[in-house]
């Protein structure tokens, strides 16, 4: 009677166990993976966030581990020995927004947990690991561009390389270039292909004088300028407004740096001009006696023209306290339409009170500082105009400005319209604004 009763007793334990394992694992929607041959890991979403529950197979010693809040859903999950330590590591992969995002946590195997792996200003997406380069990573930020990392001695990433994509439709450039870096940051190497041909990508200086750089970036400008109908062989750029050059001489071949906005517009000849009879660009006060900068802007059309605009670009003009102007492009405006107006209808005196009433506010939005990617971005819907992107911001200065008083202009630009660049009436910039 006793043997049946704790055989009885026996039973429920073990029919409990197998309840209680199988109703753990079904909390989870994700296979277990293997760690190593003792440790198994199952991933599962909580509402503190994601989850991996790690099982020693050798000593029992179970623990579960807070990953990480993710604003994404998880969609499905891999494992690889990311860092070749001989321990397979997380990947979290999320096609929520079709661009296949993904969070790398390494196995540390001292304190049987993880650590997230991140690189500045870098998200991983569609990423490439294999075994026949171990320890080496490819992360796409689109279709044809990508970042190479591998892992330095101290087992932190280092860029080993990028690929990069230039079109420039104004300017007939379709370029692709793959640089490849040493762990120091240095360069490696740096290749250049054309997408049309094989031929050598040569560019005509159409501007009056051209502005010549010592290096990509706005205060590395030097005293040097090419002239009207000078012809320059692209060897390399750096992001989407710096081409570097060569270009012969009277004596030699040179190599230096050019900027992609002053090869489109002559930078000396921008200034505002009020039109009563044609299109006008304002900008409101951005500070006005506030700490905070508002980028405010309006199109008028004081023709008796409908004016049309499909290809319209916005492009910011600084101007320092050495009288050195700074030209970049902000964003495209999409498609505009605007009915003739009359000046009387825009801005008047009211009661001793003016008022201003614009014919198209393209834009209306503050400056504000952006904690993660570390820079002053603004708000700007470009799922109307171009692909959508679920972080609606661009940067609104470039790298590289020093501190002080700026005048700063926007330039309206619209090659298809025929149209001449329009600059809108000047305001004043101080520089560093406050992050807000």
């Amino acid at each position: 009677m006793a043997f049946s009763t704790a055989y009885k007793k026996l039973f429920g334990l073990i029919l409990f166990s197998f309840i209680d394992n199988l109703s753990t694992q079904a909390q989870s929607r994700f296979p277990t993976f293997e760690v190593n041959e003792a440790v198994t890991v199952t991933v599962d979403e909580t509402e503190k966030g994601i989850v991996a529950k790690l099982n020693n197979n050798n000593n029992n010693n179970n623990k579960t581990v807070l990953l990480k809040k993710w604003k994404r859903t998880l969609s499905f999950i891999e494992t690889y020995d990311v860092n070749n330590d001989g321990y397979m590591d997380l990947v979290l992969n999320s096609d929520e927004h079709q661009s296949n995002d993904a969070l790398i946590f390494l196995f540390e195997p001292k304190s049987s947990s993880y650590r997230e792996l991140n690189y500045p200003n870098h998200e991983f997406s569609k990423l490439i690991i294999t075994k026949q380069e171990p320890g080496m990573i490819i992360s796409y930020s689109n279709a044809q561009e990508w970042i190479k990392f591998g892992f330095n001695k101290q087992c932190e990433l280092y860029s080993a390389g990028d690929s990069q994509v230039l079109h420039d439709y104004e300017l007939a450039i379709h370029q692709y270039q793959i640089r490849m870096y040493n762990v120091d940051g240095s360069i490696k190497s740096v290749k250049l292909e054309n997408f049309e041909d094989k031929n050598i990508p040569i560019i005509e200086v159409k501007v009056p004088r051209l502005r010549l750089y010592n290096e990509p970036g706005y205060q590395a400008v030097s005293n040097s300028f090419v002239e009207k109908g000078a012809f320059l062989e692209i060897t390399a750029f750096e992001g989407k407004e710096w081409l570097k050059i060569k270009y012969k001489s009277a004596s030699e071949t040179l190599e230096q740096w050019v900027n992609v906005s002053e090869l489109k517009m002559d930078i000396s000849k921008l200034h505002y001009k009020e039109n009563n009879n044609g299109l006008n660009l304002v900008m409101i006060d951005p500070q006005s006696g506030d700490d905070r900068f508002y980028f405010c802007i309006a199109l008028n059309n004081y023709s008796n023209k409908i004016f049309e605009s499909y290809n319209g670009k916005i492009y910011i003009l600084l101007e320092n306290e050495n009288g050195n102007k700074f030209l970049y492009p902000l964003y495209n405006t999409g498609y505009l339409k605007l009915p003739p107006q009359n000046p009387k209808d825009i801005q008047a005196n009211k009661a001793d009170e003016k008022w201003f009433k614009p014919g198209a506010v393209l834009d209306d939005n503050m400056v504000q500082w952006d904690v993660e990617k570390k820079q002053f971005v603004i708000f700007h819907d470009k799922s109307e105009n171009e692909d959508v992107d679920e972080y609606p911001y661009v940067p609104f200065f470039p790298d590289g400005l020093s501190a002080g008083i700026y005048k700063i202009s926007a330039v309206f630009m619209d090659r298809e319209s025929h149209l001449k660049p329009l600059v809108s009436n000047m305001q004043q910039l101080k520089l560093p604004l406050k992050k807000f």
